[in-house]
């Protein structure tokens, strides 16, 4: 909890630098960029916690990056959602199907030196016997944050935690 408080602590005063050091015609020439890809996840072996210990399964699934990235003198800001559909399938029979969506941003301010980067997870999902019939439940939150200034980390964090019901 101490640590939590002190990246809370540096984190403020150093975003606060950041935007009160824009001048105000930074808002007057932007680029945005705007993107959405899809993908599929070849199919590969993962162990899985809520399976079972050592219990190992083949993952396929397919998802959508979508965000935008805006440009200005001053930097860059970059915002994007990543959305991903999993299924596990185990060889006893089992499987495991599952929604996963990340935020993840940056903001980049080279006339003050700072840049920060950061995002959430969380993924739900759901375990099923060989006859369909659910046998339990998964959920997983990350985040994760990260500020440097003048080329030093100030500020990194990365938590993340799993329930299996």
């Amino acid at each position: 909890m101490v640590g939590r408080r002190f990246a809370t602590l540096l984190t403020v005063p150093i975003a606060l630098a950041a935007f009160v050091a824009i001048p105000a015609s930074a808002s007057a020439q932007a680029t945005v960029d705007r993107f959405s890809e899809t993908f599929t996840a070849e199919p590969g072996e993962v162990d899985d916690t809520c399976a079972g210990d050592g219990v190992v399964g083949i993952l396929t699934g397919a998802g959508t990056f979508a965000g935008q990235q805006v440009t200005t003198n001053n930097g860059d800001h970059f915002r994007a959602t990543i959305t991903f559909h999993t299924r596990v399938d185990f060889a006893d029979g089992r499987y495991f199907i599952a929604e996963q969506y990340e935020h993840i941003g940056s903001n980049d301010n080279p006339m003050v030196g700072v840049v920060t980067f950061g995002g959430t997870l969380q993924e739900k999902g759901t375990l099923y016997d060989a006859e369909d019939t659910v046998i339990g439940h998964e959920m997983f939150h990350a985040r994760f944050r990260t500020t440097i200034v003048d080329g030093d980390v100030a500020v990194e964090f990365d938590r993340g935690f799993i329930s299996c019901r």
